[in-house]
């Protein structure tokens, strides 16, 4: 990279804003994305550098293309100059409230931008990316009464969680509490305009960045991606987007659109792992760190990122679809399908996406439905039941995923075969489940498990559990907070360790369990169980008491059962 190209400097905020110099955020950067925390953290170095009476603060590094001046592409920075522009905005707001309107405009003029002589409107030193500039304009570049920007608040909100619209309410979260910071400080000092001036004057003087000057448009990003790949804060998301469309050439709009798809398919926040889960899918495994580099070696022609974006891009509805049970995507599919998608994302499991993904690009949807079930199954054996190291998984299906896509495999079978050296023996099933314990805050997955194994005592043809947690209730017969009667039964072991067993739990009528609380068994086996119509909870009538004996007992039937219910004869 050429010495005379690139200029470093350490300068103030004052002097980043001074003259008329107007910054815009490119297209494919990222959108504006503080939270709370990181607008907190730079309104205590603030009022810290004011409290303490600091020289100054440093406050990172902001990277500019210079090459049409004075329109100054903002490469990286925008995220802190974003915030503090929102500041200015409030002490402008604030000054304009407190009758101070001499105030307001020079913060205005100075920070925010100079008023066009014909329009009467405001020409802003910073113009945002697509997402975050119309909204930001509207908002906060004009005088706004706070009253407004709370109810606007509300309003997001409540508004589709499109990622635009979080974004939007994450600029918006920043201004209203950098405003009741602003206040906060006034009450302090007492005297508003002194306040305001101090708070200015810090921000103009003594917060200062090191702005590093690029005239030539490939080594900004080049900059770009050295800096943040050195641990600054950017995701990988960001550094991908930045060079797909660094790189798009004339498709910049093609890929533009098909990068705000896939947005909208598995949320902007979730785009990295998506990107991930498809390259191990169909190249290997990596980490996300190396995600950016394999791709960006991979794909720097405009014609192949275009080609990509649009593979991928297909892939995210499938991804999307894999993580709601109820998105259209599965409208033309069985209910059993949106089962099966519910069970992973009840048991947590992901990292088969990789191979699902695949299934569903290469194969038949009935292939597709096959692998799917196979899939639920032995993740419940391997992972939620025995256990088992998951971290082995991930390369495994991979290596499953790929082959899928260059063999396309004929049955289910050859693909379990590659899988078949993991799967959990009907015994070592069986001994796990017999001491599984269930905490109460996977309640939805001890209802799935109960529901599973009524179901098979009853034949699969009669009364199905309801899945309505509202109206068919997790019952403990031991309860949660024995009683002594209860205590009594376990005088020689601990009642605690046997309440979460499996064996203890049961399915119940909302309206019949409300009834027998914490009674005895037979009050319970009275009142409740003898009404109920389940069969898995009818058997429990077969008992004349109820103890750590009885616990076990039907704990090690429950095993029996489990083993013909997830089972997998290829």
């Amino acid at each position: 990279m050429p010495v005379n190209n690139v200029d470093s400097r350490l300068v103030n905020f004052g002097d980043l804003f001074k003259g008329n110099s107007h910054y815009i955020v490119p297209h494919f950067q990222r959108d504006f994305s503080w939270t709370e925390i990181q607008t907190n953290e730079l309104w205590t170095d603030i009022s810290n550098t004011i409290n303490e009476d600091r020289p100054e603060h440093f406050i990172g590094a902001v990277v500019i293309n210079i090459s049409d001046k004075p329109k100054l592409m903002l490469i990286d920075g925008q995220q802190r100059i974003t915030t503090i522009s929102l500041l200015m905005c409030a002490i402008r707001d604030i000054a304009r409230q407190k009758g101070d309107d001499e105030l307001s405009i020079l913060i205005s003029e100075s920070y925010l931008g100079s008023r066009n002589l014909r329009t009467r409107k405001t020409e802003p030193k910073l113009t945002l990316n697509e997402t975050n500039n119309q909204f930001y304009r509207e908002n906060f570049l004009e005088p706004k009464d706070i009253s407004i920007l709370i109810e606007r608040r509300r309003a997001l909100r409540t508004k589709s969680k499109l990622y635009q619209d979080k974004s939007n309410q994450l600029m918006l979260e920043s201004y209203l509490l950098l405003h009741s910071k602003v206040r906060d400080y006034i009450s302090q000092k007492g005297n508003f305009v002194e306040a305001l001036i101090q708070i200015e004057e810090c921000i103009r003087d003594k917060l200062v960045a090191i702005v590093i000057s690029v005239a030539d448009e490939a080594n900004s990003y080049m900059i770009f991606e050295t800096l943040n790949n050195r641990g600054l804060d950017l995701s990988g998301s960001d550094l991908l987007k930045n060079h797909l469309f660094a790189k798009a050439g004339d498709s910049f709009a093609e890929v533009q659109q098909k990068w705000s798809y896939i947005q909208q398919n598995v949320d902007k926040y979730e785009v990295t792992r998506f990107i991930r889960c498809y390259w191990i899918s169909k190249y290997r495994v990596v980490s996300e760190k190396e995600l950016f580099r394999d791709i960006s070696s991979k794909f720097r022609s405009s014609l192949s990122i275009v080609q990509f974006m649009y593979s991928l891009s297909n892939a995210s509805e499938i991804f999307g679809a894999l993580k709601n049970p109820q998105s259209s995507f599965w409208d033309s599919f069985n209910s059993n399908v949106k089962n099966d998608i519910s069970r992973l994302s009840l048991l947590g499991i992901t990292q088969c996406y990789s191979i699902l993904l695949a299934s569903k690009e290469e194969l038949s949807d009935q292939f597709f439905i096959k692998i799917l079930r196979m899939i639920v199954i032995f993740s419940f054996r391997y992972t939620t039941i025995c256990g088992l190291n998951p971290n082995k998984l991930e390369s495994i299906y991979s290596k499953i995923a790929k082959y899928i896509r260059e063999e396309k495999p004929k049955s289910v079978s050859l693909i379990f075969k590659k899988l078949e050296h993991l799967y959990p023996k009907d015994q070592d099933f069986k001994d796990a489940f017999q001491k599984k314990i269930i905490p109460s805050k996977d309640s939805a997955l001890a209802r799935y498990i109960l529901s599973e194994i009524n179901s098979h005592y009853m034949g699969y043809k009669e009364l199905v559990a309801n899945p309505n947690e509202s109206q068919l209730n997790l019952e403990h017969i031991l309860p949660q907070k024995p009683n002594e009667t209860w205590k009594s039964k376990f005088t020689k072991s601990d009642p605690e360790l046997y309440i979460q067993r499996l064996g203890n739990m049961t399915l119940l009528d909302a309206s019949i369990n409300r009834k027998v609380g914490n009674g005895s068994f037979q009050e319970k086996c009275s009142k409740a169980y003898s009404q109920s119509k389940l069969e898995i909870t009818k058997r429990i009538l077969e008992d004349s008491t109820w103890g750590p004996k009885q616990i076990e007992q039907r704990q090690s039937e429950m095993s029996k059962v489990a083993c013909q219910i997830w089972r997998l004869d290829y």
